[in-house]
Order: C-alpha cells, then sequence, then structure tokens
C-alpha cells in the first residue's frame, strides 16, 4: 500500500499508510482527527515512457538524452 502526506492543523504533518481508495482524508495519530491529504513533494515524471507514449514534447528531451548517450559511448 502506498504511504500519504497529511497535515494535522493542531499536530502538524504524518504520514499514513493506506490504501488508495482512503487516501483523500487521514486520522491523525496524535489527536485522532480528520484531516486533509496534502502534497509534500512534486511527483516524478519518468520521461522515456511518457516518449514511448508519445507525449508531445517529451521525445525531444529524451531523445537527446539517448543520442548524447550513444553518441558517448562510439555507437
Amino acid at each position: 500500500m502506498p504511504t500519504y502526506s497529511y497535515r494535522c492543523e493542531k499536530d502538524g504533518d504524518f504520514e499514513l499508510i493506506q490504501r488508495m481508495k482512503d487516501h483523500a482524508e487521514g486520522e491523525c495519530p496524535t489527536c485522532g482527527s480528520k484531516c486533509k491529504q496534502v502534497l509534500t513533494s512534486a511527483p516524478g515524471l519518468d520521461l522515456e515512457a511518457m516518449a514511448r507514449a508519445g507525449m508531445p514534447g517529451a521525445w525531444e528531451t529524451v531523445g537527446d538524452r539517448i543520442t548524447k548517450r550513444h553518441v558517448d559511448a562510439g555507437q
């Protein structure tokens, strides 16, 4: 199960391991109040997967990196 971050107005930030269907709210382990989920960092992007899926602009970024890797390896 994934880990989600929550913010309690009284006790601050905490994390819970929950089912995906229950991620919108979490119970504060200190005071027991219902708290909303917060994003503490931006999600990572898999540019290579995006390029394989045909996402606009992704191939330019990934293609340049792959080309450089081949040139550096003498291929």
